[in-house]
């Protein structure tokens, strides 16, 4: 069974945002001359917050706002640092990708006090006007369906199974259980040999160097996110793991992984959050809360299995 998700949850279209397609139509109209604001992401060598980032970027600049991109560096102090400084720069909005949710409460309380209107994105911080995210656990159940799919279909319901979790942050968790919970919910003889955190290629490729000397019939990997993903593909290219038996998958749909699907190789699948537009998502809810106050509902952002019956929609 998959988890119910908690609170109540809206889905919105993107092309349309939170704000509605006639309504954006006005936003666009209106002059924004003089309207800064600040993005905070959790690290900006992670190839989905570029993508988001360049969102936030493009969708400011059609509108007129100036805004301030800052990369966390992974690194809470340097968030913490930020808000400070949005505070002290005068910010009228500020946007978080939090590395660590419970650490920002003081700061965006600050920020609140100092008249300066605070979202979240990814994930939640308590006393945020809005909160934009995928859900999570069916994230990654969603993957790890389709890796269970595969491993019915093509390994007769029979594989060894990595799984790359994030567990350093909160909400990743319940990701990550979603990957090991969708496997198993459709191929239940499937034996997972490792679960190991990584969310970058460095971490990926290092950790599936090391699963493989351990269990070198590894045949399936599945993974948080795409970097991490592609981390492990490189690990198994290098491995001569490249057979039609072999499934890589990841989260996010970056740019680079749909290039790997489209090649027809071991990196089968991903799943489409639209980071792009995500970005854009972010700015237009932002906008929609200065103007008319807080959103309680939550804001789920549609996913997509991406894979070869599909990819030539994407490339």
């Amino acid at each position: 069974m998959r988890k119910k998700l908690l609170g109540t949850m809206i889905t919105v279209s993107l092309a349309a945002s939170v704000i509605g397609t006639a309504a954006l139509a006005e936003e666009e109209s209106k002059n924004y001359e003089g309207v800064k604001i600040a993005y905070t992401c959790q690290d900006l060598t992670n190839t989905y917050f570029v993508e988001v980032a360049n969102g936030v970027q493009d969708r400011c600049d059609e509108l007129g706002i100036e805004v301030n991109i800052h990369d966390g560096k992974g690194d809470i102090a340097n968030q913490v640092t930020a808000f400070e400084n949005f505070i002290s720069e005068g910010i009228q909005g500020i946007i978080v990708s939090p590395i660590d949710q419970t650490a920002l409460v003081p700061s965006v309380k600050a920020a609140q006090e100092a008249g300066i209107h605070v979202i979240s994105g990814n994930q939640l911080v308590e006393g945020s006007e809005a909160f934009i995210t995928p859900p999570e656990y069916e994230y990654g159940f969603m993957i790890g369906e389709r890796a269970g799919e595969w491993i019915r279909d093509e390994l007769d319901g029979q594989a060894k199974v990595a799984i790359f979790d994030y567990p350093e942050l909160e909400s990743i968790i319940d990701r990550g259980n979603g990957i090991e919970e969708g496997i198993l919910s459709v191929a239940p003889d499937a034996e997972i040999v490792a679960r190991q955190s990584a969310n970058s290629t460095e971490k990926g490729m290092s950790n599936m160097e090391n699963i493989l000397q351990a269990n070198p019939d590894v045949e399936v990997v599945v993974c948080v996110n795409d970097a991490g993903a592609l981390g492990a593909y490189e690990a198994m290219m290098a491995a001569g793991k490249d057979s039609d038996r072999v499934f890589i998958g990841g989260l996010d749909a970056i740019d680079e992984a749909l290039n790997k699907i489209k090649e027809g190789g071991i990196y089968r699948a991903t799943v489409d959050i639209q980071p792009y537009e995500t970005g854009k998502l972010f700015v237009d809810s932002l906008l929609e809360v200065m103007e008319n106050g807080p959103i309680e509902e939550t804001i789920q952002v549609p996913m997509k299995v991406v894979d070869a019956s599909n990819i030539d929609e994407y490339k």
